[in-house]
């Protein structure tokens, strides 16, 4: 008998190490699942946004955009060091003196787009410019951009289209080719504007913009436009 007992001691312990490595494995498929179905899509962006922030404290060049661009004036002659104290020379410069501010979004645009190394990069104003012509939020078209193709740096040589578009003037592999940023830009912010409306967030658009991405609990189009969106918010708010 206590040798019977000993002989099926081994074989008990292998069934218990079997056992636990199935619930081991079960459970954390299961807490698996559970993160990526409940708290990804909350706590990914909180922690991308804390990331983001710590990276911008340490940039030491910023745009500052309530410095005037321009200043013209007229009076040149009489502006000089040695009249600078003259009243009326003075009262001239300050009448007759034009600033023109850039829009602070232009401003973010253009500084976001650099830090991404973006090829629109000096098309911010166009950018923001197309948003207002069609009443479109201004960060929605870039942030779509984000996602399909890295703001412009993955796309087919020559087509200028960031954004998976597949309309007008097809190339045999069915994506849309544009002459220049400026038209891919005006055409796409139109028709999105035109095509879904001027509310719909990046999860209203998702299902029709990419149809296996709403299939995804994960959501990864729209959390992903949504988190470029937020970014840009950031550069915004943080213009020095």
């Amino acid at each position: 008998m206590p040798n019977t007992v000993q002989k099926l001691q081994p074989q008990t312990r292998n069934v218990d190490v079997k056992s636990f490595r199935k619930w081991y494995i079960f459970s954390t498929l299961l807490l698996l699942i559970i993160y990526m179905i409940f708290l990804s899509p909350h706590l990914e962006p909180y922690i991308e946004d804390s990331v983001f922030a710590m990276i911008r404290n340490v940039k030491t060049e910023k745009f500052n955009y309530l410095t005037p661009v321009y200043a013209t004036s007229d009076v040149d002659s009489e502006y000089s060091l040695s009249v600078i104290s003259n009243g009326t020379a003075l009262d001239e410069i300050t009448s007759r003196t034009k600033y023109y501010v850039k829009d602070p979004r232009v401003l973010a645009m253009s500084e976001f787009l650099a830090d991404y190394n973006s090829p629109m990069q000096p098309y911010a104003q166009t950018i923001i410019d197309s948003a207002d012509e069609y009443g479109l939020d201004w960060r929605l078209v870039i942030g779509i951009s984000g996602v399909e193709s890295a703001f412009g740096n993955l796309i087919q040589a020559g087509t200028y289209n960031g954004w998976g578009w597949r309309g007008i003037n097809k190339n045999e592999d069915g994506w849309s080719v544009f002459p220049s940023w400026e038209a891919a830009i005006s055409h796409i912010t139109e028709r999105i504007a035109l095509g879904y409306g001027i509310d719909l967030s990046p999860f209203d658009m998702e299902a029709t913009y990419c149809p296996p991405c709403a299939l995804n609990p994960a959501h990864a189009w729209a959390n992903g436009v949504s988190r470029y969106m937020n970014e840009l918010n950031y550069y915004l708010n943080n213009l020095e």
